[in-house]
């Protein structure tokens, strides 16, 4: 114990050095200039989506009398369906608009199987426009009014005058 106490009689100090320094305008410099970056990659990135406009690539004729030829075939299937009346207003229509939206794509190389109707019309192809539009009500309304053999008649008319 003689030992313990004569350690508390020797003070024992180790001198502290000063923290490290730094400066902060090289940090705020750096935090502003990832900031920048990232509003500017972002503003760039959206600028370049929204003057996208879709290349459209027509295929040949041959090809596109062959593509006619196979969607106005699903739209007979379509209307043999709904003279039969195994298939409700609603699906009829929901068919019809994938049916008119793959038939654009495989006749212009634009994937509008997923716009919506302000994205179609965006496209520059209005009777493609003036179809979705004719189909939507009909698609998502609770009641799914509308005359689904005029709609088809009018998809048919397209279809077969598709340049």
């Amino acid at each position: 114990m003689q030992e313990i106490n004569n350690l508390n009689e020797f003070e024992i100090s180790t001198p502290l050095q000063e923290p490290f320094s730094y400066s902060i305008i090289p940090i705020v410099v750096l935090g502003f200039l990832i900031i920048i970056l990232v509003f500017l990659y972002i503003f760039l990135k959206s600028k370049k989506k929204k003057n996208t406009i879709p290349v459209i690539i027509e295929p040949n004729l041959k090809d596109r009398n062959q593509i006619k030829a196979i969607y106005l075939n699903k739209l007979n299937e379509l209307l043999k369906k709904v003279e039969e009346n195994s298939i409700t207003n609603r699906f009829a229509y929901q068919e019809l608009s994938i049916l008119i939206r793959e038939f654009t794509y495989e006749m212009t190389n634009i994937k509008v199987q997923n716009y919506t109707l302000s994205d179609i019309e965006k496209i520059n192809i209005p009777i493609l426009y003036e179809l979705v539009k004719e189909y939507y009500e009909p698609e998502f309304s609770k009641s799914s009014e509308g005359n689904i053999l005029i709609s088809l008649e009018k998809t048919r008319k397209v279809m077969e005058s598709w340049n």
